[in-house]
């Protein structure tokens, strides 16, 4: 029912013609193409985790309720342990205060309970420093649902007798050559780290075939740690479209920067750098296992548009 509504509520304002500044959307090269893809079945008695992560999404507007409405049957239909962000959190210039009025109706109102039932581990984005960042983190100590303890930190999950580690980074600074000691945190924490998986995310990509281009001043600071310390994947968002690369040096890279909807897509381009490209709103879901990782690409309609899945030998020792 929540789903038809949203869905309505969408095609009204979709009705009602375009507001002052409204775009056409980009073309979607995924939806061009056969994509073909397998999903491997969950082993019986193994443990796995099972994430969202979704990044430009606090726009307010029907497009991302439409979004969130793909995300919340998803989540009903097979349960999330944990929500992760790459940034952008609150459209146009973040948030002003731990009880600023957008946490009502760009997150609580949109999500529901349904969805905060889960963990929430948000990154900050280039919005979100438009605004004042002490607000998120100030809004992590009045709900426990909001994960941010710092602009940047590392968290641990159990999978089995296994963990996974995830670090969440503060891209801004990262991006703009002013955050050395980040780095230096990021380069020590890696290096002590004994998980099974090491995943990072944040909100500036590496790399990317959207209309931005790889990130040169990215590449240069954090692809070295990314590969001396054996990280397995890295997520971000920024850029409006939903990308699986190919492996850089090992490394597998994702973007999930598409859960405001068609409202904020982004131009990307289907190269042979790219197992997956497309535009026009979506998330990603991960299934973690001891074995493998499986990248879910969701589109708007909540259906699976293309797989991939990253191996590890059970038998691999960091």
């Amino acid at each position: 029912m929540y789903r038809l509504i949203v869905l309505l509520l969408a095609a009204l304002a979709a009705c009602a013609g375009p507001s002052l500044g409204q775009r056409k959307p980009p073309p979607d090269p995924a939806a061009a193409r056969t994509i073909e893809f397998t999903i491997p079945e969950a082993k019986e008695g193994e443990p796995y985790l099972r994430a969202l992560v979704i990044g430009d999404w606090g726009t307010g507007r029907a497009d991302q309720k439409e979004v969130a409405a793909a995300m919340i049957e998803r989540h009903e239909a097979s349960p999330l342990d944990l929500v992760l962000t790459t940034g952008d959190n609150f459209y146009p210039r973040g948030v002003q205060s731990g009880d600023d009025p957008m946490w009502e109706t760009h997150f609580r109102q949109i999500y529901g309970e349904t969805l905060r039932s889960v963990p929430w581990y948000p990154t900050l984005g280039n919005h979100d420093h438009l605004g004042k960042i002490q607000g998120q983190l100030d809004y992590a100590k009045r709900d426990a649902t909001w994960k941010l303890p710092a602009r940047y930190h590392t968290f641990s999950l159990k999978l089995g007798e296994d963990e996974v580690q995830f670090f969440a980074l503060d891209t801004d600074t990262i991006n703009d050559e002013r955050d050395p000691q980040q780095l230096k945190w990021l380069e020590a924490e890696l290096a002590k780290s004994n998980a099974r998986w090491r995943i990072v995310y944040g909100h500036h990509p590496l790399y990317s075939r959207s209309v931005r281009g790889h990130n040169k001043r990215m590449i240069k600071q954090l692809e070295p740690l990314f590969t001396r310390y054996g990280v397995d994947l890295f997520f971000a968002g920024h850029d409006h479209v939903l990308e699986m690369l190919k492996p850089v040096k090992g490394v597998h890279y994702v973007v999930s920067g598409a859960a405001a909807g068609t409202d904020k897509a982004y131009a990307v381009f289907w190269t042979d750098e790219v197992h997956y490209a497309s535009t026009g709103g979506g998330f990603v879901i991960l299934r973690i296992g001891k074995g493998e990782v499986v990248v879910e690409f969701v589109r708007t309609d909540g259906a699976t548009q293309y797989a991939y899945t990253v191996s590890k030998a059970k038998a691999e020792v960091r």
